[in-house]
């Protein structure tokens, strides 16, 4: 009997982290023809996949999540619960700090994704009004 799992070079099939590649490309194939994402974004689309993937739950892991198995902590999925990626949203234009920026004026953009080195509440924001710069905000609304 063998004692250890090893896959053979030029086999995908048997290597577990390219089935996991797969996937990923797999969801963002997906993500971006259903949501009919500029082409341009595709990084910013396999971010978010990733980021997707490794907060849900997988059955091969005993229905734990990829961060929590890493971690040892069980991460808050409720990040995932207020926007999809590419969905329209409004920031208000005062917490992007911009000089001449005033107070109730809102820039209408794409949501991208989680800003997670600016902190859990915080997301980033592509605003198409702004010639397609990406802003890191954290007061977004549907």
């Amino acid at each position: 009997m063998i004692g250890h799992l090893k896959s053979e070079p030029h086999y995908r099939h048997q290597n577990f982290a390219e089935h996991r590649c797969g996937h990923v490309k797999s969801n963002l194939e997906w993500l971006m023809a259903f949501l009919d994402v500029d082409p341009d974004c595709w990084l910013l689309a396999l971010n978010y996949a990733c980021s997707v993937m490794n907060l849900t739950a997988e059955k091969i892991i005993g229905w734990r999540a990829p961060q929590e198995v890493a971690t040892g902590e069980t991460p808050d999925i409720s990040i995932l619960l207020c926007f999809v990626f590419w969905d329209i949203a409004n920031c208000n234009r005062h917490a992007n700090k911009q000089p001449g920026s005033q107070k109730g004026q809102e820039i209408r953009g794409c949501f991208v994704g989680f800003a997670w080195d600016a902190g859990r509440t915080d997301c980033t924001f592509h605003g198409g009004a702004l010639e397609g710069r990406l802003l890191h905000l954290c007061a977004c609304a549907s």
